[in-house]
């Protein structure tokens, strides 16, 4: 038996010897800020290997185009810990081999051009740098068991970083350590001076982080209205699924935002003049990425993860990751109090508007849209709307839609807050939900069969038909000013029903003030599964 034990011992140990020979540490300084450049210094243990092969990423999670990353890198080379050159090939854009012979460790060298923001690019200025991590960290593979060190050597005076990273144990400044190279490439790093504004929800530390120009910004105004939303999220799902958050909130050049696991890369605008807050397109905005936290980020169509950085996923859900997630970014910033009923309305009158001007939306489908968007390029956005359609324009309309026919197909005891809420614990995690999966889900919550429904919306170029949800809200479309000429704006229906505003109020309604949430009954654990599963002709295990 001691025999035994002792062997499970050094089996344990050499597993961690194992892990620390694994690790990898970057060092990036800054040497001169006007120049837009970082360098960075990585110590990569052979492992016996005499040719070790390396890779930067292709793409970036949440940003669905190919982009060369690689082409920023410049002046890479490799040598021993004694100095002694290695050679280095370049057999892919994206790619290095280096001859390391019977060296036991790598120095890699490289720097990095930082010219423009974006948020899947670097930027260096003489204040700050904005590094993402698909663009900044070139790993040997494979990547896969591997721990990784980040030290960051800053130019003098600058004191400050933001990232989702964890802080290394030693506790000295700059030092962040990540488990494992997807939460390395997930954590955006600033480093440089700004202001940031703390809170704390449950408990959990968050972090406003405004950054560059931002003129009369009132940021502390700012975080005191996210934690509304933050709370209101946490209401929604049931937890916060981090141990701290960080808005990473950059002002000046640059667009767009991009979600991660707990943080979030938001390109913003300065007030103008004479203005200090944001207005709720601003807190719509970031509500949209911070539901992402949870839905792409955990909740996800079962082909983004685990991420291979060199050959994009093909999905069809991007409906869900993405078109739900624009669904809901007003509908939450309207129940934390940051907007009113209108506000939303524009909103997706807005969102109705632009696909009904799409003429492409009578040319793909919905799924196609998700499918084809690497070959599309923009990540879903500014392609040809004579040819096809955005899942970010049809997508939150089609959850409109969803919605609605959940709420009428129940008779208003559930809605696409409980779909939501029944996936994530069911589907979160690393093994995601096929698209079977989740229309079954879709089916049970309903309490009918779906099939026609989602083969219309998703599967289809038919005309969205708005009656329903109409109905069950109590909205009209302003009457137009032209005879058949509509603006698809939306309004509350001057005879609607006192049953039809309660669907509307509910859908807006705050969860925790609201008792009609704690009254709603229980999802049934096997609800309907002998119907959906007789539907689909198939064998479904979603519990």
């Amino acid at each position: 038996m001691r025999v035994i034990r002792r062997l499970i011992w050094l089996v344990l140990l050499g597993s961690v010897m194992a892990w620390a020979r694994d690790g990898i540490t970057y060092t990036i300084r800054i040497p001169n800020p006007k120049d837009h450049k970082a360098e960075v210094n990585v110590r990569i243990p052979t492992e016996g290997q005499e040719v070790v092969d390396l890779m930067m990423p292709r793409w970036s999670p949440g940003y669905y185009a190919l982009q060369d990353l690689a082409a920023r890198v410049q002046g890479l080379s490799a040598t021993g810990l004694a100095g002694k050159p290695m050679l280095v090939e370049h057999p892919a854009p994206n790619r290095w081999r280096v001859h390391a012979g019977d060296a036991r460790e790598i120095e890699l060298f490289y720097r990095l051009d930082c010219p423009s923001h974006f948020v899947t690019t670097n930027l260096v200025t003489e204040h700050l740098a904005i590094l993402s991590g698909p663009a900044t960290f070139i790993t040997p593979l494979p990547f896969t068991n591997r721990h990784y060190d980040v030290w960051l050597d800053l130019p003098a005076g600058w004191t400050q970083c933001a990232t989702g990273l964890d802080a290394a144990q030693d506790g000295r400044p700059g030092h962040f350590t990540a488990p494992d190279y997807d939460t390395l490439l997930d954590c955006p790093l600033v480093a440089g001076t700004f202001s940031t504004h703390a809170f704390k929800v449950a408990g959990i530390p968050h972090e406003l982080v405004d950054i560059g120009a931002f003129g009369t910004w009132d940021g502390a105004r700012a975080s005191e209205k996210l934690v509304a939303l933050v709370k209101e999220n946490l209401q929604f799902w049931g937890l916060l699924p981090y141990r701290k958050y960080v808005f990473l909130n950059v002002f000046g050049p640059g667009a767009g935002g991009l979600e991660h696991q707990n943080s979030a890369m938001l390109s913003s605008m300065p007030p103008p003049p004479g203005a200090t807050g944001a207005d709720f397109h601003w807190y719509s905005y970031v509500s949209h990425e911070f539901f992402h936290g949870y839905n792409v980020k955990r909740l996800r169509p079962l082909e983004l993860g685990p991420f291979d950085y060199e050959h994009p996923p093909r999905t069809a859900g991007l409906w869900v990751a993405e078109g739900l997630t624009t669904y809901y970014g007003p509908v939450m910033a309207v129940r934390a109090g940051l907007g009113t009923r209108d506000d939303f309305l524009a909103e997706l009158s807005g969102a109705i508007r632009r696909l009904q001007q799409t003429p492409g939306r009578l040319k793909q489908t919905l799924e196609q849209a998700s499918l084809d968007v690497w070959e599309e390029g923009g990540s879903g956005v500014g392609g040809d709307p004579n040819k096809g359609v955005s899942y970010y324009v049809k997508g939150p309309v089609v959850g409109f839609l969803l919605d609605a026919r959940i709420r009428m197909a129940s008779r208003g005891k559930r809605s696409l807050d409980d779909l939501m809420r029944l996936a994530f614990h069911r589907f979160s995690g690393r093994h995601g939900f096929t698209e079977i999966q989740f229309r079954a889900a879709a089916e049970e919550v309903a309490g009918s069969n779906l099939q026609d429904w989602f083969r219309k919306h998703l599967a289809s170029t038919v005309e969205l038909d708005y009656s329903e949800a109409l109905a069950c809200f109590g909205l009209r479309f302003v009457p137009p000013v032209t005879p058949g000429q509509p603006n698809w704006a939306l309004e509350v229906d001057p005879d609607a029903s006192p049953r039809q505003k309660a669907r509307l109020a509910d859908l807006l309604a705050k969860h925790g003030d609201d008792p009609r949430w704690t009254k709603r009954p229980p999802l049934p654990r096997f609800g309907q599964m002998r119907q959906i599963r007789k539907a689909h002709g198939t064998k479904l295990s979603l519990t």
